[in-house]
């Protein structure tokens, strides 16, 4: 916890202008009271070590709320993405809750991917959406979630 706070991270696939995964992100992060933080997992050169994992992977243990919004604009998870659960998993990560969001053409083929690799990873998953592009944020979800984690990890937390 955060100053007293309840800690929510938000993790996004993309960075890229035109996705829709990002805009989704801030609206959802938005809807919530402080403490929080972004991460936006853009194309990586693959010649280049990614340093950013190991960063997100830090602060994914100090949350008790974690928001996955993956961009789907291929039937595959985004490769960054994978690799930061897997990392996840290794660093032992758990007892997290986690709403997850997939977004784009291929939201629903990508949206159990998702799914499988964050419980393996023990998070706790409060919610799950396959999200077209033009589609709201799951805001009643977020706030659900925000409220589990709350109830559950952080009932001290301060008010919002």
């Amino acid at each position: 916890m955060h100053d007293g706070y309840l800690f929510t991270l938000g993790i996004c696939g993309s960075t890229e202008e035109d996705d829709p995964a990002p805009v989704i992100l801030n609206q959802l992060l938005a809807a919530l009271p402080p403490v929080k933080r972004a991460a936006f997992l853009g194309r990586l050169p693959s010649d280049q070590p990614d340093r950013l994992l190991a960063d997100v992977v830090a602060d994914m243990r100090d949350a008790e709320l974690i928001i996955i919004v993956a961009p789907a604009t291929t039937p595959q998870l985004p490769n960054r993405l994978n690799n930061l659960l897997r990392a996840t998993y290794t660093a032992g990560i758990s007892g997290r809750y986690a709403l997850l969001v997939t977004i784009g053409q291929h939201a629903r083929a990508v949206l159990p991917q998702l799914q499988a690799v964050t419980a393996t990873c023990g998070l706790i998953i409060t919610a799950a959406h396959a999200l077209a592009d033009h589609d709201p944020p799951p805001v009643t979800s977020v706030q659900a979630a925000y409220a589990t984690a709350r109830a559950n990890l952080a009932p001290n937390a301060l008010p919002h």
